[in-house]
């Protein structure tokens, strides 16, 4: 990349970009969960897989 090119504000390469789409992501599963029935603990683990899950299938595209 030359200096007169910018990567874009909105790329995967940015973690918080990452972080970002991945919470919102895990948010919207979450939601749907709720939505289904999930309560407590089973709404806080769907959470958490979907966000790592998420988070680690961006790092993956990213780094190509």
């Amino acid at each position: 990349m030359t200096s007169e090119q910018h990567e874009s504000r909105w790329s995967l390469t940015h973690t918080g970009n990452r972080v970002l789409l991945a919470v919102i992501i895990g948010l919207l599963v979450g939601w749907i969960g709720a939505l289904a029935g999930a309560t407590g603990t089973a709404h806080v683990i769907v959470f958490v897989l979907v966000f790592a899950i998420t988070y680690g299938v961006l790092t993956f595209v990213a780094r190509r």
